[in-house]
């Protein structure tokens, strides 16, 4: 390998947020957006991660995001549970991160959901890793 790791090597995807789409049948999609892209999705993921690390818990980092396009475009990094032993575990939530201000969207809820499916996943974990060991 050439040293690129492989969170660089990931691309990121585009989403459309709350766009209805027809179950089946045709499907006619214009997309025009036009944005300032102030934050790539490597900084976007090492500033998601930084903050899960200071305020959630160093167990937690995160992920490549996805570019959504919705109201304003963001970039939605997922935050995923990991443990020295087992490495990632699972998704424990995600982060929006404004792609043209770098602002976090974060609340004391996001922040306590995350939390508790963390400590949710955690003692599946633990239960499973038991019943094996």
């Amino acid at each position: 390998m050439d040293g690129t790791s492989v969170l660089e090597m990931e691309s990121p995807s585009i989403v459309l947020a709350d766009r209805p789409l027809p179950k089946i049948g045709p499907l006619d999609l214009n997309i025009h957006v036009s944005t300032i892209v102030n934050l790539s999705a490597e900084d976007a993921r090492r500033k998601v991660s930084r903050f899960v690390h200071r305020e959630i818990s160093y167990l937690m980092r995160g992920e490549p995001p996805h570019l959504v396009i919705a109201d304003h475009v963001y970039w939605r990094v997922p935050i995923v549970l990991t443990f020295p032993s087992h490495g990632a575990v699972g998704t424990v939530g995600s982060i929006d991160v404004d792609v043209t201000t770098g602002e976090l969207a974060v609340s004391s809820g996001l922040t306590a959901e995350i939390q508790h499916r963390a400590q949710d996943l955690a003692a599946r974990t633990s239960l499973r890793t038991a019943s094996a060991g």
